[in-house]
């Protein structure tokens, strides 16, 4: 509790300057001393008020109930501060309330006592008059900025709602073109085969071009499964061998995109790799989304690029490399948000794909203790890094518990 001796005649000095001797006394005598715990109510706003309180030690805090009861803060009080001029001089209900922040001792002067002191000194109107409309701007400012806050968070709100918005019109537009197209070829050659049409090699290309095709849309209802699923999929961590996770990645993205795309692949693969912990379906979707990602933005026969090393003794890392577009410093981040395509950074081709790769590979990686980095600009390709961690003998136990050390990230 505060300490509860105090030189009165001392603040009431401090309080008031313009007052000479004969009225801080009268006041001195008049002024009632009250302790309150922290968090205690001195005043609150709306009721009605007789009584100026001087702050003679700790803190307290003024602030206006808003409209949705939020509270707005206006003003901090100190020692030698003072409030309540306001209900004081016009005998309207308090316009804020205040709060003890610190256990506080307070003078409190009635208004029968304190109003023909103030009749009969200026200079202490004056002062009085000032602090009330110090008090008044306080109060407008902070409600003005509030709302000045509130409209700002309304407004980000709807660029938000009118974002994801876009997103989903964008996303089902596309998701309608990308299922059309492979589903229009099965199409056409299904017509042509039930018809008799085809017949020897032809018949035979026909088929395969049909399960490349069902193949295609298998997968873009796969990846929007796995996207909606992943974090309701428990892994299953075995011991494996990331290079032959790659190799596998790489020969299904060839075969997916066979028909589209007859790009070179260079896979550059470090001897005396360590095995690691990991799952292995996981990694093949996270590596195989990443690979075909990079075919995809590449202009045409110009190598894709896949390294696989050791990074020092902490982890082992893949670097796919195209010569594609590049990506924008500012989309770096976003690019690995759910349904966002590159056309949407300022490219100036409509790329296949529902933008949803980048954002299972990520969850994939990070899933493992890894990350992904991305190294790219406008013109100069991009290079996505995977760096996951070598674990110990028992990391495999350590994973399947979910305790995987995860690495740390860059300086």
């Amino acid at each position: 509790m505060v300490e509860q001796k105090l030189d009165r005649l001392a603040l009431l000095q401090r309080t008031f300057p313009e007052l000479g001797d004969a009225e801080l006394l009268e006041l001195e005598r008049a002024a009632e001393m009250q302790v309150y715990p922290a968090g205690a109510i001195l005043c609150r706003q709306g009721e009605p008020g007789t009584r100026l309180f001087i702050i003679g030690r700790g803190e307290a805090e003024i602030f206006v109930q808003a409209d949705d009861n939020h509270e707005i803060l206006v003003k901090r009080v100190y020692p030698a501060d003072y409030f309540g001029e306001m209900a004081l001089l016009s005998e309207r209900p308090r316009a804020a309330t205040v709060r003890a922040t610190t256990p506080c001792l307070t003078l409190e002067i009635e208004r029968e006592t304190f109003i023909p002191i103030a009749d009969h000194n200026p200079a202490l109107l004056r002062a009085l008059v000032k602090q009330l409309s110090d008090h008044l701007r306080n109060n407008d400012r902070s409600i003005i900025n509030e709302l000045r806050q509130k409209n700002l968070a309304l407004q980000m709100a709807y660029a938000d709602l009118a974002e994801q918005e876009r997103l989903r019109t964008e996303f089902i537009a596309t998701l309608s073109h990308e299922l059309r197209t492979p589903l229009t070829s099965a199409q056409g050659f299904l017509h042509l085969i039930t018809r008799g049409k085809l017949e020897g090699a032809g018949l035979e290309s026909a088929l395969e071009s049909v399960t490349r095709n069902v193949e295609k849309m298998v997968h873009l209802i796969n990846n929007l499964l796995v996207l909606y699923e992943m974090h309701l999929i428990s892994p299953e961590f075995q011991v494996l061998s990331l290079a032959q996770v790659v190799q596998e990645a790489l020969a299904e993205a060839q075969a997916l995109l066979a028909e589209e795309e007859q790009l070179p692949v260079i896979l550059e693969s470090a001897a005396d790799l360590p095995a690691i912990h990991g799952d292995w379906n996981g990694l093949l979707l996270a590596i195989r989304s990443l690979i075909e990602n990079a075919i995809k933005f590449s202009p045409e026969k110009t190598p894709v690029r896949i390294r696989i090393y050791r990074l020092e003794e902490s982890a082992i890392r893949v670097d796919v490399t195209d010569q594609g577009v590049g990506i924008p410093a500012e989309w770096q981040e976003r690019i690995f948000d759910p349904f966002v395509r590159l056309e949407g950074a300022g490219a100036n081709r409509l790329f296949s794909g529902l933008g949803v790769g980048l954002a299972i590979a990520k969850f994939i990686v990070e899933r493992h203790g890894g990350r992904i980095e991305v190294d790219s600009a406008p013109g100069r390709g991009s290079t996505f890094s995977v760096l996951l961690p070598c674990q110990p003998e028992n990391g495999a136990r350590n994973m399947v518990a979910g305790r995987v050390p995860a690495l740390s990230a860059p300086h």
